[in-house]
């Protein structure tokens, strides 16, 4: 028996954002996987605006943990950190001078990756951790940000470079492949495919965060070539 366990945001469950509005793509990257490897059993704990310190938080992992049949050959993929990399906007837009935090610092998220991979690592678990596919910049500015925030007041605290959206989402990117790499577990570089692709953003919805369903099944065809 084979087992799937994903841990993640709104992308590995699928959502896509169309005419102003998150639905559920009809088929996405997890459907897809879970079709080609025939697992028996796949558990999918992804959340529309889940960050990492909300799902240690709920202790998502620990539930998961005890419902656990250890004679199976268990998997689990973890996918988050672009919430965690973003930020409250509409409070920025209120006080775009002064210092403001992503929705989880940096260290802490880190911090937490490492948590939760080694609890997974610790109980048998073949674990996978996905890189984050890249933020359009302009398109989330001019889509969504600006929807919901004063846009002028967010682009001062950009310090006028609306492209600070995908330089700080980088910054978590690079912690999980540090933490794959410092625990010796799988990296799916599903990133870089998205990036090496000439249309890229074609491959997305126009709020520049969210594949459509085109991206969705690159994803799911990128995390198959890898494993």
């Amino acid at each position: 028996m084979r087992s799937l366990a994903v841990f993640g945001d709104s992308i590995p469950k699928g959502i896509v954002f169309e005419n102003g509005r998150i639905k559920k793509a009809r088929v996405c990257a997890v459907d897809i996987l879970t079709e080609y490897y025939k697992f028996d059993n796949v558990k999918n704990y992804s959340v529309y605006g889940q960050t990492l310190a909300r799902l240690m938080s709920k202790g998502t992992i620990d539930e998961y943990l005890k419902t656990v049949d250890s004679s199976a050959k268990n998997y689990a993929a973890i996918c988050i950190g672009g919430n965690d990399a973003d930020y409250d906007w509409r409070t920025i837009a209120r006080s775009p001078d002064e210092y403001h935090s992503s929705l989880t610092p940096i260290r802490q998220f880190a911090e937490m990756l490492d948590c939760a991979v080694k609890k997974l690592t610790d109980s048998g678990h073949k674990v996978f951790l996905l890189t984050l596919p890249p933020v359009h910049s302009q398109l989330y500015f001019s889509n969504v940000i600006s929807k919901i925030a004063d846009g002028e007041n967010v682009m001062r605290f950009l310090g006028g470079d609306v492209s600070n959206i995908y330089r700080h989402q980088e910054l978590f990117n690079y912690e999980v492949i540090k933490c794959a790499f410092n625990n010796d577990v799988k990296l799916i570089d599903i990133r870089s495919a998205l990036l090496n692709d000439i249309d890229c953003y074609g491959k997305y919805c126009l709020d520049g965060v969210h594949p459509n369903e085109i991206g969705q099944s690159f994803i799911a065809d990128t995390i198959i070539s890898y494993a």
